[in-house]
């Protein structure tokens, strides 16, 4: 199973934004909802093993289960509206506590070290994807890898502080959009489940 953890800075906490102003009004929601386009969708279905957090302004947890996640359509908007559901659920809910919200998708009020928690406890290998990382082709994954990633701004120090001891890995020698990372991880474990390449190329 794959898991991606997305860290957004700017995204909005409670459901009042347009849907028609995603990069301005609701605080770059379009780089999450792109973000999910590429965690989940194939040409013709859906990736049911794979998982998705999304943390926003490291106070509002999102999970998206691939597993029982239903309507996430290619657009933007459908998908922002998605996550805007999701927002006003968590309105009233109890920290710590995991509402559910439409099929597939549940939040909660937390930070990303309970994300790193959940994930470490359910036998997952969390990686962060970092430039300076090692490079990906190198390194060996265990059947269940969680991949750390931030949205357009860098990774703050409360962020660096709850990913400490983590091992970093990298995509290349360039600064990438989060959703082409998620993509170029997908391509690189199919490769690598399909048999077509070995951790041992570089």
């Amino acid at each position: 199973m794959r898991c991606f953890v997305v860290l957004s800075h700017t995204g909005p906490l409670s459901p009042e934004f347009p849907l028609a102003d995603l990069p301005g009004s609701a605080g770059r929601l379009d780089i999450l909802c792109r973000c999910a386009t590429e965690a989940f969708l194939l040409s013709h279905g859906i990736r049911r093993d794979v998982r998705l957090y999304l943390v926003i302004r490291g106070k509002l947890l999102i999970r998206l289960d691939g597993a029982s996640l239903r309507y996430l359509n290619p657009d933007e908007r459908s998908t922002a509206a998605l996550l805007r559901k999701a927002i006003a659920r968590a309105q009233g809910v109890d920290p710590g506590e995991w509402a559910p919200s439409t099929p597939g998708i549940a939040v909660r009020w937390g930070a990303l070290a309970h994300v790193r928690a959940e994930l470490e406890a359910e036998g997952f290998g969390v990686y962060v994807l970092e430039e300076g990382g090692e490079f990906i082709r190198g390194v060996p994954f265990p059947e269940r890898a969680a991949f750390v990633l931030s949205d357009h701004r860098d990774f703050a120090p409360e962020d660096l502080a709850a990913l400490d001891g983590l091992p970093r890995v990298s995509l290349g020698p360039r600064a990438l959009q989060a959703q082409t990372c998620i993509a170029l991880v997908h391509n690189e474990l199919d490769l690598r489940e399909a048999g077509w390449t070995s951790v041992s190329c570089r």
